[in-house]
């Protein structure tokens, strides 16, 4: 057999063989992704449509229209502005960012009116209660002191590794971000889930049931946004591993897709087409997302 030939067949076997060991993680974000895109898809909160009528009525036709709201905020701007001239440009593409919610909790649920700032069409959703939200334990313990303090020997090494690299200039770091420490325990013999927040002291005790506190759905849509590498090895560290494996493999998939594309003559032409299509839908959309963010404040 010749090499150009075993090449293309172990390219060809690892792309088969890849695909169907990933194929779970494959469906996970697939499904996942459009959750996230989509409330309403496998949900868990019970939804109640408002037809336009109500919504008329409560009073969502006098919310104002984007471009007047805008002329009413930059007339307010201005009149705190002093010299400086605030006018807005003939093309203010002033647009909202997200739906109008509000909430209201009562008899342990949760629920949320979702309306349109600009079709005015709403919805309410009601959560229901979480079956597995852990039962705390010790509820009067909601912070601790401990002496030493673990935070400030990290601080104050932080400060050394910062000013050995010059970049300390007299400055004091500051905490950013939260680490955490988690550990078993047993609460008068029951066992409890103890979590430590060196940031500030701060610890939940939990009772310990085999449970991971989450409704299904949050639990799926968790794997899909679960990232980062932990200290230390656990079912986190190798879904992470995971991720990375998943990572490699869809390049690869593109690459190998890209090669087997090429040896099949007959559809050249029109793979080049659709390749062409694809990369400029993917610029157009690429640079439409940017001028999203470049126009607009979350």
């Amino acid at each position: 057999m010749k090499l150009a030939t075993r090449v293309n067949l172990i390219i060809r076997r690892v792309h088969l063989y890849s695909g169907l060991f990933l194929l779970p993680w494959v469906l996970m974000y697939g499904v996942t992704g459009a959750m996230f895109n989509h409330l309403g898809l496998f949900p868990r909160i019970q939804i109640q449509p408002v037809n336009s009528q109500t919504a008329t009525e409560a009073g969502l036709s006098e919310f104002p229209e984007t471009d007047k709201l805008a002329a009413q905020i930059v007339e307010a701007i201005q009149k705190d502005a002093g010299s400086s001239r605030v006018r807005l440009t003939d093309l203010p593409h002033a647009e909202f960012t997200n739906e109008m919610s509000f909430e209201v909790k009562q008899d342990g649920l949760q629920h949320v009116v979702y309306m349109d700032p600009v079709t005015h069409d709403s919805w309410v959703g009601t959560m229901p209660k979480n079956e597995e939200d852990p039962e705390v334990l010790l509820p009067a313990i909601r912070n601790i002191r401990l002496t030493p303090d673990p935070q400030d020997t990290a601080k104050k090494a932080a400060a050394s590794l910062l000013d050995g690299a010059g970049l300390l200039n007299g400055k004091e770091p500051q905490p950013f971000g939260w680490t955490k420490l988690n550990f078993m325990a047993t609460v008068d013999g029951q066992p409890a889930r103890i979590t430590y927040v060196l940031k500030d002291g701060h610890v939940d005790i939990n009772r310990y049931t085999g449970e991971d506190g989450m409704p299904l759905r949050h639990f799926f849509l968790r794997m899909h946004t679960s990232h980062g590498q932990p200290p230390s090895w656990n079912g986190k560290m190798f879904w992470s591993l995971a991720v990375d494996t998943m990572a490699v493999a869809m390049v690869f998939w593109g690459i190998s897709g890209i090669i087997m594309w090429w040896q099949s003559k007959r559809t050249r032409w029109i793979g080049a087409v659709i390749i062409g299509l694809s990369l400029l839908t993917a610029g157009a959309m690429a640079m439409g997302l940017h001028d999203f963010y470049a126009s607009t404040r979350l």
